[in-house]
């Protein structure tokens, strides 16, 4: 096994300038490993003018470069405008591209166009006289994912690869050296104003100083992975005081992301921050969070090849190195869009090995397809009215519809289900939403019916 640790935490400076309150947070959503703050980290300043009280100027480095781009995600829409509702065959869905100036209380972040594809605003950032390139916008509470373009000459910017912020990495790079999968985007925190409408995410945000969970890159032995061969990577969450040798064991938690990879979930996800929160303020238990890299495993009948690994190598291998506990109901398996497919694979294959099962915006396209009622056997359906099963997503995701049948699905076999379904797209602030939702009704709860 080689793993990297980083303890989790966000130095904060406070500086009075006139009529303005900055702060610098090096670790919006990612957990940077910096000693201190960095000069050219996101600014989130608290201006107290319209239209959301606070503006973020995040800065880049490069003397040589002839342009630098940032793409952000923050185009806005009022949920209640849209006519995302219903259903979507894959074609993409319209949605106004309100950029952050002309944000306004009850607005959401929402691709533009709305489709499974993250659309969001690539502009261009300004170059000073010392090399620093800048940009400045207005930004409404929660975490906001962005990245940038040097040199792009694409205007699509499919034919470029965006990097994250060298000022505010990603919590597995460190001294240039990355572990595992390498992440291209970094994240930023912005505090509610409520004198503007903004909603308070405190509980996204890096929460009040003191112990923090800890965030650990683990390489582990995976006979059949064939890239890499042999091997795969888990990013693992333990909580702030976590005592290998504790009497209760903790439960785990198995969180798969929707583009395969260990890294998504604690950068994007901003997992390991609204953990913290909701274990500082009693709302859940202190927990084991494990995300796998799911890709790299043969080609199988639904995701079987998958899940094989996760149920006799992951779970084995994650139950003899952490104190947590063996028995199925303290296992929970969730995941977003492809990562909702393996758990909805996993739900209805495997459902007496985890007791709670979370379900985030699954989508129809993928390898694996939810069975019809008729197909599921006596047993199954015994199996799984003894599981918590929670599925969400955004009312404005384009496969709103697929989510709905699941629950339609389910509950006709009298089978509980949790709803959790938020005003969103199909992206990371509603997935955020649904892993606060699941976490604090569904997760570890014991089964509702016998």
């Amino acid at each position: 096994m080689s793993h990297t640790t980083t303890r989790r935490g966000t130095p904060v400076i406070r500086a009075l300038a006139a009529l303005m309150t900055v702060l610098v947070l090096t670790a919006g959503g990612s957990s940077a490993p910096s000693a201190g703050t960095h000069r050219f980290s996101p600014q989130v300043m608290h201006t107290g003018v319209g239209p959301t009280g606070y503006r973020v100027a995040f800065h880049f480095k490069d003397s040589d470069a002839e342009r630098v781009q940032i793409k952000g995600e923050w185009y806005f829409a009022d949920p209640y405008e849209l006519s995302a509702l219903t259903t979507d065959d894959g074609t993409a869905l319209e949605t106004p591209g309100t950029l952050p100036a002309h944000w306004q209380p009850g607005d959401i972040p929402v691709a533009y166009p709305n489709s499974p594809a993250a659309n969001w605003p690539v502009v261009d950032m300004k170059k000073g006289r010392d090399g620093v390139w800048t940009y400045s916008t207005p930004l409404p509470s929660g975490v906001f994912t962005y990245s940038f373009y040097v040199d792009c000459a694409d205007d699509t910017q499919a034919t470029c690869t965006a990097v994250s912020d060298p000022a505010n990495p990603p919590w597995n790079e460190k001294g240039g050296k990355i572990s595992g999968t390498t992440e291209r985007t970094s994240q930023v925190y912005v505090p509610s104003d409520p004198s503007y409408g903004t909603v308070d995410y405190a509980w996204q945000g890096p929460g009040p100083t003191g112990e923090h969970g800890t965030l650990t890159h683990v390489t582990y032995p995976a006979p059949t992975s064939v890239s890499p061969p042999g091997e795969n990577h888990l990013s693992v969450y333990t909580p702030p005081g976590y005592d290998s040798g504790r009497a209760k064991p903790y439960p785990t938690l198995y969180l798969f992301s929707g583009d395969a990879t260990e890294m998504d979930w604690s950068t994007q996800g901003d997992a390991g921050h609204i953990l913290d929160n909701l274990i500082a303020t009693g709302q859940i238990p202190p927990m084991v969070v494990v995300m796998p890299n799911t890709a790299g495993f043969p080609d199988s009948t639904g995701y079987a090849s998958f899940d094989r690994n996760l149920t006799d190598t992951i779970v084995p291998y994650v139950e003899s190195r952490y104190r947590v506990s063996t028995a199925a109901t303290d296992r929970a398996a969730a995941g977003l869009g492809y990562g909702a497919s393996l758990t909805n694979s996993l739900l209805f294959g495997h459902t007496a090995e985890f007791g709670s099962y979370g379900v985030f915006s699954p989508g129809r396209r993928g390898n694996y397809t939810l069975p019809d009622a008729a197909s599921v056997t006596g047993t199954q359906v015994a199996a799984l009215r003894q599981a918590r099963v929670y599925v969400g997503g955004g009312w404005q995701d384009p496969s709103h519809d697929y989510h709905a049948g699941e629950i339609s699905l389910l509950t006709g076999l009298g089978v509980p289900v949790v709803p959790g379904f938020v005003n969103g797209g199909h992206s990371w602030f509603a997935w955020r939403l649904n892993l606060e939702g699941f976490l604090t009704s569904t997760a570890f709860f014991p089964p509702t019916a016998g």
